[in-house]
């Protein structure tokens, strides 16, 4: 890595292959157990395995985040290799704890490290990311480059149809689901991410009905520089909506299979839309 700046992130945010391997990114896996196995996130298990395994499990898979001495050996390489700078771009302390253990491990470089978060998951993160590696390739400062990531940050939407409430309930992470949790059974969810916040932006009863009103939401996003569909085991859908969604941006939208400790908590057949909108 030639950049005095490097952009650290962990796999929840999606980045495509293609984004990992032509910028300066670096991502630190999450970790994954199933059935008191344990993986690294994208590295160990593919998510098209990880979809198989999960109706046959005996006990709820469960992620974390990665250990402090991972955090800790990514930003010292990075500076022993010459980066002057990081930032380090993670999951929103209300969905996990991965914001806090970089933020232990960056304590040991001072102003070296700087902890960054997306508020978002998935490629709402991830459009952050590559936003940001961009503005490191484009040879811009540090300081813009901070600027960069908070307008990105304020520009990404993110909302998604979960057809199956079972896992997010077990996943703790939405405190809303308990309560009248046997209404919501036997009708389609969709949900908001904001600023580290699920909110309920409204259920019908059909998996078609939900698409539709996906559709309907991100068609009054307005202009926009990045577009997605992230899914979890729903391939066909997602090639069909993307399909649907392509007049929404110049660029083609990104189809993406959410990784696996996302998929942990959200279950199969979910489908999402995330956009960056334009600046203006």
């Amino acid at each position: 890595m030639d950049q005095k700046i490097a952009v650290v992130t962990d796999s929840t945010a999606d980045i495509p292959i293609q984004d990992q391997q032509s910028l300066p990114i670096v991502v630190v896996p999450a970790v994954l157990t199933l059935d008191g196995e344990t993986f690294r996130d994208g590295l160990d298990i593919s998510r098209q395995e990880f979809y198989q395994r999960l109706p046959k499990l005996t006990s709820p898979p469960t992620t974390g985040a990665p250990s402090l001495h991972a955090f800790d050996s990514i930003y010292e390489e990075l500076i022993e290799t010459g980066v002057e700078k990081i930032l380090s771009i993670h999951l929103p302390p209300s969905l996990s704890g991965m914001l806090s253990v970089a933020t232990q491990a960056a304590r040991r470089f001072g102003d070296l490290v700087q902890i960054f978060d997306s508020g978002q998951v998935s490629l709402g993160m991830g459009f952050q990311v590559i936003e940001v590696a961009l503005a490191i390739k484009r040879g811009e400062s540090f300081k813009q480059i901070h600027e960069i990531a908070k307008r990105a940050r304020e520009n990404v939407r993110l909302i998604a149809l979960i057809d199956t409430l079972e896992y997010l309930k077990r996943s703790g992470r939405v405190s809303w689901l308990t309560a009248g949790l046997g209404n919501l059974l036997r009708v389609k969810i969709l949900l908001e991410l904001a600023d580290g916040v699920v909110n309920r932006i409204g259920q019908v009863r059909t998996r078609g009905k939900a698409i539709v009103q996906l559709q309907r939401i991100a068609e009054g996003w307005g202009d926009l520089d990045r577009l997605a569909v992230a899914h979890s085991a729903s391939p066909e859908d997602a090639s069909t909506f993307a399909k649907a969604l392509q007049g929404l941006c110049d660029k083609a939208p990104v189809i993406m299979e959410v990784t696996t400790a996302i998929g942990a908590h959200i279950g199969p057949g979910a489908l999402g839309v995330i956009a960056l909108k334009r600046s203006l």
